[in-house]
């Protein structure tokens, strides 16, 4: 499986319309958009952050975050930036194998563009394979996603992220891979196993809790990712073991635009470009090759990595 299976057409079922307009590609004259662009590397254990529009080599890096070998800090998987009042931007991130794992926040702003556990705010071991991290806003909160069997719900008693504890544990959402953060609906999006589901948050801090809210949305695979359309902000891009769905948050309803396999991360930029990583390609490691594809044909590599998820960074660095 390539990226020209995205490229060449719809899944079943879904609407006939050309394929790069459903990957929402920008014109073929315009120039690809400047942003930045953070990614997981397995092969290196570190999350990094280049210019779309640069080489991805060492000398371009803008940001990094290594853990040093630290243990549970192996296969990076998840790293989210998000803007808070108290600290600046901060990045959420998680990473591990089965039975040993790690969720952490570092603060961005004003701490240097090589970070390392020393600079953590906060971080917890997290034993059932934390896939995914989100900052519930307002709320004292951070929710990880356990793939194995379940989610995990930390609430502060302070203002401080370092005071984050375990208040819940929600055993009944299957295999949850992702969760997102929806503030213009204050819903906490979840995909895993066959399903997309939403939570309300109620109460804040210590007394944080997350109750199931709305009907469950069938998906045909395993869920994988979940991320906003930035081109659309009414809809939400999700992928499963077989599909990349867009998901109308109004209505719920998930639409399957393409029939690729395995496409661990996917996202659309505001100018309509398209961005996503697969696993795996032949003769790429399990978790994912050196390469970032984008709508229009173009890809980015960086030599030798093993590029697990990339992430749209929506703010510039401060």
């Amino acid at each position: 499986m390539d990226r020209r299976t995205l490229l060449r057409g719809a899944a079943a079922g879904a609407v006939a319309i050309p394929a790069a307009g459903l990957l929402g590609a920008p014109a073929a004259s315009a120039a690809p958009a400047d942003y930045r662009v953070a990614l997981t590397d397995q092969k290196t254990n570190r999350f990094l952050v280049f210019e779309r529009n640069q080489s991805w080599t060492d000398a371009n890096l803008k940001w990094s975050f290594d853990p040093g070998g630290a243990s549970g800090w192996n296969d990076p998987f998840e790293i989210r930036f998000r803007e808070t009042r108290r600290y600046g931007m901060i990045a959420l991130m998680t990473a591990g194998v089965p039975g040993n794992g790690r969720a952490g926040i570092v603060r961005v702003t004003g701490n240097g563009s090589r970070l390392t556990r020393a600079d953590l705010l906060w971080e917890a071991s997290v034993a059932s394979y934390p896939h995914s991290v989100e900052r519930v806003p307002h709320a004292g909160a951070v929710v990880v996603a356990g793939t194995r069997d379940r989610l995990h719900v930390y609430g502060v008693n302070s203002s401080s992220p370092g005071s984050l504890k375990l208040v819940q544990t929600i055993t009944n959402m299957p295999k949850p891979h992702a969760v997102l953060w929806d503030d213009e609906n204050k819903l906490l999006w979840v995909t895993g196993g066959k399903v997309i589901r939403t939570y309300k948050v109620d109460g804040t801090m210590r007394n944080v809790r997350l109750r199931k809210a709305g009907a469950d949305i069938a998906i045909s695979g395993n869920g994988h990712d979940i991320q906003p359309d930035y081109a659309n902000p009414g809809k939400l891009t999700v992928t499963d073991s077989h599909h990349v769905y867009s998901v109308d948050k109004r209505t719920r309803r998930a639409t399957s635009f393409s029939g690729a396999d395995y496409v661990k991360s996917y996202v659309r930029h505001p100018s309509g470009e398209a961005m996503w990583t697969l696993d795996p390609t032949p003769g790429d490691a399990p978790y994912g090759g050196p390469t970032v594809y984008f709508s229009g044909g173009a890809t980015k590599k960086r030599a030798g990595a093993q590029i697990y998820k990339a992430r749209i960074v929506t703010t510039r660095f401060h």
